[in-house]
């Protein structure tokens, strides 16, 4: 396997989702299926679990990084994808690589505990108005609260950008390059780097297509007067099918960059 950077043009972060979004058509059972396994984890044991859930993902998240990267391997070449595959760095033949994932892990973890700390000291403590109260809430409250999380939001969204970057390759540098978790961050941070402008189409195509995808079938949802209820419940469904898409494109960014033949 190669073990060098290639500079890709621009036009390979387009290609990359067309690559995901062809895969995804070659198998779409299996990848949505896939693609709901990670988004259950991530609904339901992120946010189910009141405190240690969070840790948990954030830990695991190399890990089944590595997995989203062998499925879309296992899916170009014509293999049968499992949701077991999410969870191929904790089988026997990649135990040897488990700690430094781990290891990933923790260092993912206090990145994105440091970004939400920077935050609450920037902004102050947030309002006291839950989501639930709002409805009831004082209008300066409930503006002040609304006002508090976008900011919030895009200061941890625009923070995170950098570790997601450094964090990109690194799982599979560890696993297929025998890298340690350092020479790993580094190598990703170096590889995306080289190639920011096709991961900056790439990021801005993947934005452009989901949430033009989601948005255009919530609109024709509610033009058909649904009940609130199955609104919801199609709404969650585009939400797990863009899921499913969008982790098909993670394994082109990879081939692209470390898989691709000297000239």
């Amino acid at each position: 396997m190669a073990n060098y950077v290639h500079n890709c043009p621009p036009s390979a972060g387009w290609d990359w989702l067309m690559q995901g979004i062809q895969l995804f058509r070659s198998k779409p059972g299996e990848m949505f299926l896939f693609g709901n396994t990670y988004l259950f984890i991530i609904l339901f044991v992120g946010i189910l679990i009141p405190f240690l859930g969070a840790a948990i993902v954030a830990i695991a998240s190399p890990a089944l990084g590595f997995g989203i990267m062998l499925a879309g391997r296992m899916g170009q070449k014509g293999l049968r994808v499992s949701p077991g595959v999410l969870f191929n760095a904790f089988n026997q033949e990649n135990r040897k690589h488990l700690q430094s994932l781990l290891v990933l892990g923790a260092a993912y973890t206090a990145c994105f505990a440091l970004i939400r700390l920077f935050a609450h000291l920037l902004l102050g403590a947030q309002p006291t108005v839950s989501i639930e109260d709002l409805q009831n809430a004082d209008p300066q409250a409930n503006a002040a609260f609304m006002e508090y999380m976008v900011l919030y939001g895009i200061f941890v969204g625009v923070s995170s950008i950098p570790v997601l970057l450094a964090f990109w390759f690194a799982p599979v540098l560890v696993v297929w390059h025998n890298m340690k978790p350092m020479q790993a961050l580094f190598s990703s941070w170096v590889a995306v780097w080289r190639n920011k402008a096709s991961f900056l189409i790439y990021g801005m195509g993947w934005l452009i297509l989901g949430l033009g995808f989601s948005s255009v079938f919530l609109f024709i949802f509610m033009t058909l007067g649904l009940p609130p209820a199955f609104l919801s419940a199609l709404n969650m469904m585009c939400v797990a099918l863009v899921m499913a898409v969008s982790l098909c494109t993670f394994y082109p960014t990879y081939k692209a960059v470390f898989e691709h033949d000297p000239e």
